[in-house]
């Protein structure tokens, strides 16, 4: 299969096939040229982009996460930098002239997800990840004392969860201490490489949603929420809105990187609102699919919408004067990760196949329900409705003519109730969801989209820009370098459509089953992670 990326900067075209590139010649007018990142749970992308959003070429580095004990989940900072270095080397050497061309540099990134560093800016201890559970108690604390529950809710219009980032910190604070005294800094995953990348430190609105520790309708930090938390509040970045330059590459990363020293680079945003801008979110009412290593459901609003159930989320979002409500299930594309690693870790090492077209064959007759076999995937506790930390994963109805098939088709019904799930608590703000946009990792499994389609019943339209993360992130930085526009430019198109409005009596009955399990299941939860 060969694939065509226009190099519209320069007189050149790349014709990319597996892992080759191929240059010809080809005349088009000069156009902007941007660089654009993504700090991901699973890797980091890194793509050249022309400013139409035409992607020119991109590079993927996969890193680990690690879990020293069960719950915890964390990352090493220098595997996001050196898999950015490498993707901008492999960048240059296959499109000099475009990456001699870049004019900013846009990023987004995993939110919550902390890095500590001491009085010379040096990682302390490893990032602990937005994944991570360590901190249900210090959560539970603050919600069975309702002094502090109101006052995190009045401050922030949001609710404790073990996902943002200040009660990490706090756990941080209170479990190691030799690591604390040292502390100066604390900066989240992208605003760690803006920070390698120009020596500067800030962070944006959207992002500071994420650490429970800013007041979303105000625009600024809470003294309050650094009081409650006992943070210094020069611990953490100046604030600014997302399509702001927040500084310039300097000698040192220049040297790194192989990217022209002085270079503008872009405050950005989060990973999963850059994805929903990149897919033309822009007005309120537009609500945005997203399945990437979580499942994220967003809607764009004029105002906040607070949810005094404390079942979603109110965050600001990455364009100024916009908010988002969300609904989020933990592990989506994580779950399918997992199984991966889990059990086909060594065929892929040697295999030159891609295992997921593997496992879309393997499931190809697999029927709609998997046979009875039905998959929670709470892999590491679950967000929108439950808030559970101690839920876990389990496949329910096996029986010995279970195959590894029905296991795979499982974990896509799985995933797709949990996402139904948090369409139905969205819904129940009196949020109106009738139409859809789609994107995400998850969705390029054919299978997968329709199984979303006909659990969620909703039209759902996919976009024809792949990886709207990286678009949003142009965009953004676009806006940074022109000034902010009143009008948002709107570059993803409607591809495909999947509806499926008549029931499935399969799905219907399952998706009961499903919803029952975790109430049935979620006492026994809590007892066997005490």
């Amino acid at each position: 299969m060969l694939i065509l990326h226009f190099c519209s900067s320069v007189k050149t075209a790349v014709i990319e096939q597996k892992d080759c590139f191929l240059f010809i010649p080809v005349v088009f007018l000069n156009m902007e040229m941007y660089l654009s990142i993504d700090v991901g749970t699973t890797g980091l992308k890194v793509a050249l982009i022309e400013g139409a959003g035409n992607m020119i070429a991109s590079d993927y580095t996969e890193y680990p996460m690690s879990s020293p004990q069960p719950g915890y989940s964390e990352q090493d900072p220098e595997a996001w930098w050196q898999g950015f270095i490498k993707g901008c080397h492999s960048l240059k050497a296959r499109c000099p002239q475009e990456f001699a061309a870049i004019l900013g540099i846009g990023i987004c990134g995993q939110m919550h997800t902390q890095v500590y560093l001491d009085k010379n800016d040096r990682v302390l201890r490893p990032a602990i990840t937005w994944m991570d559970q360590r901190s249900s108690s210090i959560v539970e604390r603050i919600q069975q004392d309702p002094s502090s529950r109101d006052l995190v809710f009045q401050e922030t219009k949001n609710f404790t969860t073990t996902t943002y980032t200040a009660p990490q910190v706090k756990w941080v604070q209170e479990n190691q201490p030799e690591i604390w005294s040292q502390v100066r800094h604390i900066l989240v995953a992208k605003d760690y490489l803006k920070y390698k990348l120009t020596g500067k430190m800030m962070m944006d609105y959207a992002e500071a949603s994420g650490t429970l520790l800013f007041d979303v309708v105000k625009e600024t930090w809470s003294d309050k929420m650094f009081e409650l938390f006992g943070i210094p509040r020069g611990y953490f970045p100046e604030l600014a809105p997302s399509d702001v330059i927040m500084g310039h590459v300097s000698a040192e990363a220049a040297q790194l990187t192989g990217i022209t020293a002085g270079t503008p680079v872009a405050n950005g945003s989060a990973d999963c609102l850059s994805a929903a801008l990149g897919a033309g979110m822009i007005h309120s009412g537009q609500v945005t699919l997203i399945i990437g290593t979580a499942g994220v459901i967003a809607v764009c609003s004029d105002k906040p919408l607070v949810d005094p159930q404390y079942q979603t989320l109110c965050w600001h979002y990455c364009l100024r004067n916009k908010w988002v409500t969300l609904g989020i299930t933990q592990t989506a594309g994580q779950s399918l990760h997992w199984f991966k690693n889990a059990f086909d870790a060594d065929k892929e090492q040697h295999s030159s196949g891609d295992i997921f077209n593997e496992y879309n064959q393997a499931i190809q007759n697999i029927p709609d329900g998997s046979e009875g076999l039905i998959f929670l995937p709470y892999l590491n506790g679950e967000r929108t409705p439950y808030w559970d930390a101690s839920a876990r994963g389990v496949f329910f109805g096996i029986n010995l003519f279970t195959t590894k098939g029905h296991c795979i088709k499982a974990i896509m019904e799985g995933v797709s109730f949990a996402l139904r799930n948090c369409v139905e608590t969205v819904e129940s703000l009196g949020i109106a969801i009738d139409e859809i946009r789609a994107v995400g990792g998850g969705l390029k499994s054919p299978v997968w989209l329709n199984t979303v389609g006909k659990i969620l019943r909703k039209p759902i339209y996919t976009v024809e820009m792949p990886d709207t993360g990286l678009i949003g992130n142009m965009i953004l930085c676009q806006q940074a370098l022109k000034g902010p526009a009143e009008t948002v430019p709107t570059l993803a198109k409607p591809a495909q459509k999947i509806h499926y409005p008549e029931a499935s009596a399969v799905y219907e009955k399952r998706y009961t089953t499903f919803l029952t399990l975790y109430e049935n299941l979620k006492q026994t939860f809590k007892n066997s992670t005490m």
